[in-house]
Formats: C-alpha cells, structure tokens, sequence
C-alpha cells in the first residue's frame, strides 16, 4: 500500500472520489496513450509528501525522527483497536509529538474512539482528531 501511495499513480479517477473537477486538476495530472484513464499526484504535491512505514510498539521511530514534530497528517486506521489502554496512551502520546502542534489531523478508524484523550487531541470528526496546541 505504501508502495501504491509513495507512486502517487492510481488507475481509475473514479476511485478517487474527488466529486468536483477543479480538484482533479488541481491536484492530479491525466494519463495518456498507454497510460489513458490512469491519474497521477502533481509533481507539486507529491514532493510534499512522505510515506513511512512504523512499528507503533517501537520506542523510536526513526522513519518519523526526521520530520518530528512538522507531521501535518497520521493516518493509523483500525490498528490501535488491538492495543490495550495503557499502550493506546503511550502511542498516541508519541504521535501526538511527531504532529506539528495544532497538526492537521490524526485520522482513525470508524472502530477506535479516544475520548479519554482528550488532554491530547480534540475530535473533529466522526474519525478525525486533531492534536491541540
């Protein structure tokens, strides 16, 4: 998935779900020839972009050191479900470092809920936090 995501090349628009065509435009470039019906991230915003693989029960992260704390956006969907309590604090509280303060959004699943966190991130949405300042 990393590899698809880190490509920035995806198959069919429709996949992507951006309901208005300024979006697609603005942010993706149209295949052609062999690769018509495909799309493809600006070069713009795909330079912007890091992916990075991270083992959550790891004191460390190096993948994430380097950038800590400037991450604007974490995705981490439906793996924190498998923790228990006390390991769920301790790696949201490193997340909660690596994000920028006031950092974009710490994205979950539809399963996970965090509200005894709330000293920490604030819910934005059904599965969006965001990390308070």
């Amino acid at each position: 998935m990393l590899a698809t995501a880190e490509a920035g090349i995806y198959k069919n628009r429709r996949h992507l779900r951006l309901r208005r065509r300024a979006r697609l435009r603005r942010f993706f470039l149209r295949g052609k020839g062999e690769n018509e019906g495909k799309v493809r991230v600006r070069p713009e915003l795909a330079d912007v972009v890091q992916f990075a693989t991270v083992n959550l029960l790891h004191e460390d992260w190096p993948a994430v050191r380097n950038f800590a704390p400037q991450l604007d956006v974490v995705f981490c969907r439906n793996v924190m479900i498998y923790f228990d309590k006390p390991t769920q604090h301790k790696v949201l509280a490193r997340i909660a470092r690596a994000l920028a303060p006031g950092g974009v959004c710490f994205f979950v699943g539809h399963s996970e809920n965090f509200t005894d966190c709330r000293d920490t991130f604030e819910l934005r949405g059904k599965t969006v936090y965001q990390r308070r300042p």
